[in-house]
């Protein structure tokens, strides 16, 4: 018997994947280490192993693994697979199964070698090296996941499989039809650059903000959306600032003559992706990153970040995976770009060859009519390649022996 397991259903891009893939994988049991669901999964209603919610302090949660491992072992047996998302519900996952002798599959949705800092990697990436080698089976989301879990965490390379994230192809273009405000609209008359997900560390976004300086010395009608919140959103909207662009910062009805716009959350990003020129994505680590496949998806054509994983995996998949590189990169389904060297440098200090090369060729796209054609359609034909049918047949095969996958008419892949 599959149960699923996953910290919270909060708004990231694994919880995302996670609730995407419940209702087409056949289990029995879906497990939240907190009581914090704002994704839904389904007609399925999880069942939480503590009262703890987001307000929970990080230190409480993490002090708690053996007690949800306690919990978990008591809801499972020796016949049971156990599929986990999320580092703190995988560590949970192997300490169970250590009590109830069920499977635990686990998942790694990003480097985890990059991902922690401060007191979190001393917590965590003891914990990696110490857990994830005793779980039964450990999924990548990429071939970069997997090197650095295999490089810098001593798991056994032939314990790890690799499984891409999925997407509802169809649905994102439905959504992407949608029509936009009328202040919006205006916006969008004029070249703009847009990007989603969180605003923190990993994605670099005040790389992003940075060379747009330099856009606009150029293209000065030219705007920048950053959809998404975060722990560095106060400090990118400080910079915007002090950068000398005029900042929208909040929800609502937007200025139409703004420099920089700060939505927030946006429930259907994808109807604003379809309407951009570019999307930009200046990540300094990935997993699989969601955001780029599906702003494929949505038919604008993207610059990506050449880091250690996901993105040449996406863009360039012909190419070997652990090749990064140095210059502008015209890739099959978009533009591969050096990677940023993530130092936060003030807004008076010059720009850094990096941000100057990605502004320069930021720039030669917007004025290529052609070229945006042509990588909006490769983009889109290559964003099939990860339907969510797909990737969730793969993962029943996975998890579920093929003679006892039972879908009633669920089976969508």
């Amino acid at each position: 018997m599959v149960k699923l397991l996953i910290n919270s259903l909060f708004r990231g891009g694994a919880e995302k994947q996670f609730a995407a893939l419940a209702p087409l994988i056949p289990h029995k049991g879906l497990y939240l280490l907190e009581n914090e669901t704002s994704l839904g999964t389904g007609e399925e209603t999880p069942v939480p192993l503590s009262d703890h919610d987001s307000k929970t302090s990080s230190a409480v949660k993490t002090a708690c693994i053996p007690f949800y491992a306690r919990r978990l072992a008591a809801l499972t047996g020796p016949r049971d697979t156990v599929l986990s998302f999320m580092e703190r519900a995988n560590f949970v996952n192997v300490l169970a199964a250590e009590r109830s002798g069920h499977r635990a599959v686990i998942c790694e949705r990003t480097q985890a070698s990059r991902e922690f800092s401060g007191i979190r990697a001393l917590a965590f990436r003891p914990l990696i090296k110490k857990l994830y080698p005793r779980a039964s089976l450990i999924v990548a989301n990429s071939n970069g996941v997997k090197k650095d879990l295999a490089s810098n965490f001593s798991v056994p390379a032939d314990k790890i499989r690799i499984i891409n994230n999925g997407y509802d192809i169809a649905a994102i273009a439905v959504h992407a039809e949608e029509p936009l405000t009328a202040p919006y609209a205006e916006i969008f008359k004029r070249p703009v650059l847009v990007t989603s997900g969180r605003l923190t560390a990993a994605k670099g976004q005040w790389h992003m903000l940075r060379l747009f300086k330099k856009i606009k010395t150029v293209r000065k009608e030219a705007a920048l959306i950053l959809f998404g919140e975060g722990e560095l959103r106060g400090y990118l909207m400080h910079l915007s600032e002090e950068l000398g662009f005029r900042t929208f910062k909040r929800a609502g009805t937007p200025p139409v003559d703004f420099d920089v716009y700060f939505p927030g959350f946006e429930p259907n990003p994808y109807k604003f992706l379809a309407q951009a020129r570019l999307f930009l994505f200046t990540s300094l680590w990935e997993g699989f990153p969601n955001a780029l496949v599906e702003a494929m998806a949505s038919g604008v054509p993207v610059i990506s970040s050449d880091c250690a994983s996901g993105p040449r995996e996406i863009l360039a998949p012909g190419t070997p995976f652990e090749f990064q590189t140095q210059i502008s990169e015209p890739a099959p389904h978009g533009v591969l770009m050096p990677p940023l060297s993530g130092l936060r440098r003030r807004a008076w200090t010059p720009l850094e060859p990096a941000e100057e090369l990605w502004a320069r060729t930021a720039l030669s796209l917007l004025n290529d009519k052609t070229a945006l054609q042509k990588y909006a359609r490769s983009g889109f034909e290559r964003a099939k390649d990860f339907e969510l049918s797909k990737t969730a047949g793969q993962w029943r095969e996975l998890l579920i022996p093929e003679n006892l996958i039972k879908f009633s008419g669920k089976d969508k892949g």
